[in-house]
């Protein structure tokens, strides 16, 4: 009993400590959000795959959502009515359980959000180039999906765990593959809570922002998941040196 109780005074500690780590990250502005004038990405967001591979589906999922109503507190504006936690909650729930080895777990999530956001009255599956050229809106996250089902998302989350010379590539992988899950999962509220329930976008209006994120989206989730690599490798080495990733 004493052991159990410990264990969740450890992890209460742990949940708070990287809640206002990431609240701190989260009140700092990345990239503008296409279609809300004021709101912006944060670059709390650099921080999702380091919680996802180091704290796991749960503590990770806890501190992101905690971080996020602190992030409120300290000012970060809210748009989508409190549930804002839920885009890098979910990307870091995505991340947690492939490090737990339910790689087909997270893929079916994935799977799902997808057909979702496709379903959704708002979407659109597919963007012109021109007359005769149309492209899924939605091809970046199709390939990251199919990576994560395929033996290079197995490998790549085996390089994490195992600390092997191809550390770099596999947290670069698992951070692009969760950076678009959190883009879909984003998108979903972006529409159904702007515009379906609020009605803050009209209707008319959707068609042309897809075509902006289209040609945004690329540039932004490339660049965040590199940042994450740059920033997250040696923060990940330097905590699988000191032991703490044991405790979870």
């Amino acid at each position: 009993m004493k052991s159990f109780i410990d264990l969740d005074s450890k992890k209460i500690a742990i949940i708070s400590s990287f809640s206002v780590i990431y609240a701190v990250f989260r009140i700092i502005p990345s990239f503008p959000v296409v279609g809300v004038p004021g709101a912006s990405f944060s670059l709390g967001d650099v921080l999702v795959p380091i919680y996802g591979i180091f704290l796991g589906p749960t503590i990770g999922f806890a501190s992101i959502m905690l971080g996020t109503f602190l992030g409120f507190v300290l000012g970060k504006p809210l748009v989508f009515l409190g549930w804002d936690f839920l885009p890098a909650a979910s990307a870091t729930l995505f991340i947690g359980l492939i490090m737990r080895n339910k790689r087909m777990i997270s893929a079916i999530l994935f799977l799902i959000s997808l057909t979702v956001f496709l379903v959704l009255p708002y979407s659109e599956i597919f963007i012109s180039l021109n007359e005769q050229v149309q492209i899924p809106f939605n091809w970046m996250h199709i390939i990251a999906l199919l990576l994560i089902i395929s033996p290079i998302g197995k490998l790549a989350a085996k390089s994490i765990s195992d600390n092997t010379s191809s550390f770099i590539i596999g947290f670069f992988i698992i951070a692009i593959a969760s950076t678009l899950f959190q883009h879909v999962i984003g998108g979903i509220m972006f529409q159904t809570i702007l515009g379906i329930y609020l009605g803050t976008i009209e209707a008319e209006a959707f068609p042309g922002i897809w075509q902006v994120i289209f040609y945004v989206y690329p540039i932004e989730r490339i660049a965040i998941a590199i940042l994450a690599t740059i920033v997250g490798v040696p923060v990940i080495k330097s905590l699988k040196r000191s032991g703490l990733e044991q405790q979870f």
